[in-house]
């Protein structure tokens, strides 16, 4: 199978290439040779390379990016997914939009949330993976959206990466420091690679949106102390951040029983963690 990977040099796509290059025929062009934003340039990679499958990872994920530069971010999450879309309808190709959890960042429920629930976030790159979602199902219905969790890996290169919390802990812990991470914070923290994994099955899926992640019934907080006590850090060693949704707690746990039923399973995040670092 030919499958075109968008943001092959960021945190999951490089891992994707790392994982499935030997398995497929993969093509991952950096920005210099293929800029999303640039319907045409975009269109002609795809003809050239003729893809059966498009995994889009491609994207500015940083929550507080998105935020300061709206139009920049847009023009990529949005503005890009849809090219990234036609393109995949033009060559016939089954498409693997990455979306976010973040997408349910408003919600007030405390439980999981599940797919069918409607969504109306206010943050913008909450706001724009929603409208993604829906570009791309409109544009190409052969499209697979995952709304995948926080995602983490051990080794990792600390300079190029952001948002990894076992790396950053590791940093932490390295320089003495005692981070805080707030007690207030429920979400699906998922290692990468059960995700990459089951990126192989998820290309075999029927189009629609899923939930793509462990669960989990900790707190930030809780799962970060889980990682310290698995790398050897004593009791003591993460801080409880009170002050962070203390207002508002936020929640942004999964239902993932809608992929349980197409055979595909996670660990959930306390078994994720034990596994990861072979407690």
């Amino acid at each position: 199978m030919k499958i075109l990977i968008t943001g092959g040099n960021g945190f999951l796509g490089s891992r994707l290439i790392r994982r499935y290059e030997k398995c497929f025929r993969l093509y991952a062009p950096g920005r210099g040779r293929m800029d999303i934003t640039d319907e045409e340039q975009v269109m002609r990679e795809f003809h050239t390379f003729g893809p059966q499958a498009v995994i889009h990872c491609g994207a500015v994920s940083d929550t507080k990016a998105c935020e300061v530069d709206r139009e920049r971010s847009f023009q990529i999450n949005v503005k890009g997914s849809g090219n990234i879309a036609q393109a995949c309808r033009s060559v016939g190709a089954k498409l693997i939009f990455c979306s976010s959890d973040q997408v349910y960042s408003d919600c007030e429920e405390q439980y999981p949330h599940g797919e069918a629930k409607e969504l109306v976030p206010t943050r913008t790159y909450a706001r724009q993976k929603l409208e993604a979602e829906r570009i791309c199902a409109e544009i190409n219905p052969d499209t697979v959206s995952l709304r995948l969790s926080w995602m983490y890996d051990r080794n990792t290169d600390l300079a190029r990466e952001h948002g990894n919390l076992a790396a950053s802990l590791l940093q932490h812990l390295a320089a003495g420091e005692k981070p805080s991470y707030p007690v207030f914070d429920y979400r699906s923290i998922t290692n990468v690679w059960e995700v990459v994994d089951n990126l192989e099955c998820a290309l075999r899926l029927p189009a629609g949106v899923y939930n793509f992640g462990s669960e989990n019934d900790k707190s930030t907080y809780e799962v970060a102390s889980a990682m310290a006590r698995a790398l050897g850090a004593p009791e003591g060693a993460v801080l409880k951040d009170h002050e962070s949704f203390a207002k508002r707690p936020r929640n942004l746990r999964m239902d993932i029983s809608k992929i349980q039923g197409y055979g595909i399973r996670f660990l959930t995040t306390t078994d994720g963690i034990e596994a990861a670092f072979k407690i």
